[in-house]
């Protein structure tokens, strides 16, 4: 019904490949090994999909030296009236001509499907062997072509044993999301090996992540040519059931969708969540980013687009080391070159004053900004609307008409039992998940000029994703700086205790050695020789600092 009607929030999936599988009808007498795009619903066992029609060749070429089953069609064998070449060449056991028995083909078409699914222990050792044998009775070419064989067998089960230990036929979903665009890759593994990776983007998405997959999967499975026995899922869906049900429907085993538990399924979907993510970055890395500048400009009502665009945040503990960051974006992009910091004026050390501390930080950038000629189109200002307030003060005691400016506040609401409900595990796996959740649950809120009401942006859309890069930016770069600050504060306040130590010997003990514990594991020697302190104070910074530190 989705296909036939296309629903408006349908995803397109646009991948039509139709992979190779191989067919054994295992009612007839004599089966044989036959190629198809397609699988039917006639009661006859298929292996694969295949990805490539070399990994057929290879693997028809090894059954047809140790299974030795016919390939002839059902017309041909049942009008033959004596052996082919094939059976002169010993690549066929010649049913036709009743040279073997029923016993004794199911024998050889059980060691088919063992080379099929990569249960190859019996076949290697039966091929050791043919290839002794070849080689006693000086029938070399024989031996090299079972020895070559015998190596395509061992590389195949290596690829297999490093992939997965679990011969289940299992599907392994990675989901990546930025914004309103997404990726999600599927990980089809089959008898143990990687098979094949297939991958799909979207964008300008509206639904939630749990909406997205839920629609993908029914969507995907209703025209895969085979459906695997487990589907792995980076999260929980609430209709999982249902999910369920709709994908088994004309399978003959029920399809279970798991969420991992196990070591082994975590592996692997950590390489599938992976892999989402560097096709995500393969697609749309690169791409231009004036749709979110325009979305931003729409938002906001700015005259322009906001191409460059700067943060400005306040770090301290208790009103001591106080300082602020300004970090810029140009054209979505951090533009490290117009990073900057700032160390508070002593009046305002010591008192917790946010709003003071930021109309000192915006007095001293906007000024020399307009002095450079160098304002950025849009400033965010982390704190709300009282914050917003003192940056438009000094705005207008600064007499500038720009930049546009706006507060970032985020909702204060209590954790959503959904977000309780998840395991550690899951929570582990899905940082991005769970972050999407609480942006459901705590939109961001921007204040704007001369408007009561802020604006909530979408939780899903790439511009509030840009507006949270750019604030954590602001808020690392400041907090960074803060450390720096409070770790020399702290590392002097000690040094300052020991007499005849004054700020020029503090100074010169910290550029020399670097930190307080360097000084406490040097001797009174090293420090007279490297930084000229008299021997008696040198003595007394390493006692005092043994007894301190």
């Amino acid at each position: 019904l989705i296909k036939k009607h296309q629903p408006h929030y349908n995803i397109k999936l646009k991948d039509g490949k139709a992979y190779i599988v191989i067919r054994v009808d295992i009612n007839n007498k004599w089966p044989r090994l036959e190629v198809f795009r397609q699988t039917q619903d006639d009661g006859a066992k298929y292996f694969g999909p295949y990805a490539f029609s070399f990994e057929i060749k290879t693997l028809l070429e090894i059954i047809n030296q140790t299974a030795m089953l016919r390939t002839c069609s059902d017309k041909v064998l049942n009008n033959r009236v004596r052996p082919c070449l094939e059976y002169q060449i010993k690549r066929c056991s010649a049913p036709c001509c009743n040279l073997i028995t029923i016993l004794q083909y199911q024998e050889q078409l059980k060691n088919a499907f063992s080379i099929l699914e990569g249960r190859n222990d019996n076949v290697v050792e039966k091929l050791s062997e043919f290839m002794e044998k070849a080689s006693a009775d000086l029938r070399f070419e024989d031996a090299t072509r079972y020895r070559d064989s015998i190596g395509l067998i061992k590389k195949m089960q290596d690829e297999r044993n490093a992939f997965c230990v679990n011969f289940q036929q299992r599907d392994v979903i990675g989901f990546y999301r930025e914004g309103d665009r997404a990726e999600i890759s599927i990980m089809q593994i089959r008898n143990g090996r990687l098979n094949d990776v297939q991958s799909f983007g979207f964008s300008e998405l509206v639904m939630n992540d749990e909406e997205l997959l839920g629609a993908f999967l029914t969507q995907y499975y209703a025209q895969a040519i085979l459906i695997p026995e487990e589907i792995i899922l980076p999260f929980a869906l609430k209709d999982k059931d249902l999910r369920e049900e709709i994908i088994t429907k004309g399978n003959t085993k029920k399809v279970k969708i798991l969420i991992p538990r196990r070591s082994e399924n975590v592996k692997i979907l950590k390489v599938a969540l992976d892999n989402a993510r560097e096709n995500y970055l393969l697609r749309f890395s690169g791409s231009s980013d004036d749709r979110i500048l325009e979305n931003l400009k729409n938002a906001f009502e700015l005259p322009d687009l906001p191409r460059i665009i700067e943060c400005i945040d306040i770090s301290h503990i208790s009103g001591t080391d106080t300082v602020a960051s300004v970090v810029c974006f140009k054209d979505s992009k951090p533009d490290k070159s117009r990073y900057r910091k700032f160390k508070l004026s002593a009046e305002i050390e010591g008192k917790p004053d946010d709003f003071a501390s930021m109309r000192e930080v915006l007095r001293r950038h906007l000024s020399r900004c307009a002095e450079e000629n160098t304002l950025a189109d849009l400033i965010i200002i982390d704190g709300g609307k009282q914050q917003l307030s003192q940056g438009l003060a000094i705005k207008k005691e600064l007499g500038l008409t720009s930049p546009i400016m706006v507060g970032l506040a985020k909702k204060r609401e209590g954790k959503h039992k959904m977000l309780r409900s998840l395991s550690a595990l899951e929570v582990k796996l899905l940082n991005n998940r769970t972050a999407n959740l609480r942006k459901q649950i705590r939109p961001e809120r921007v204040f704007l000029e001369n408007k009561d009401e802020p604006v909530v942006l979408n939780p899903s859309s790439a511009e509030e994703y840009l507006i949270e890069r750019i604030r954590d930016e602001a808020h690392r770069f400041a907090i960074t700086f803060h450390r720096e600050l409070r770790a020399k504060r702290v590392q002097r306040s000690v040094l300052s205790q020991i007499p005849g130590v004054g700020k020029t010997r503090q100074v010169q003990l910290l550029k020399e050695f670097g930190s307080v514990q360097k000084i406490c594991e040097t001797t009174a020697e090293e420090i007279n020789k490297r930084c000229g302190i008299p021997l008696n104070v040198a003595n007394k910074i390493i006692e005092r600092l043994a007894l301190q530190v």
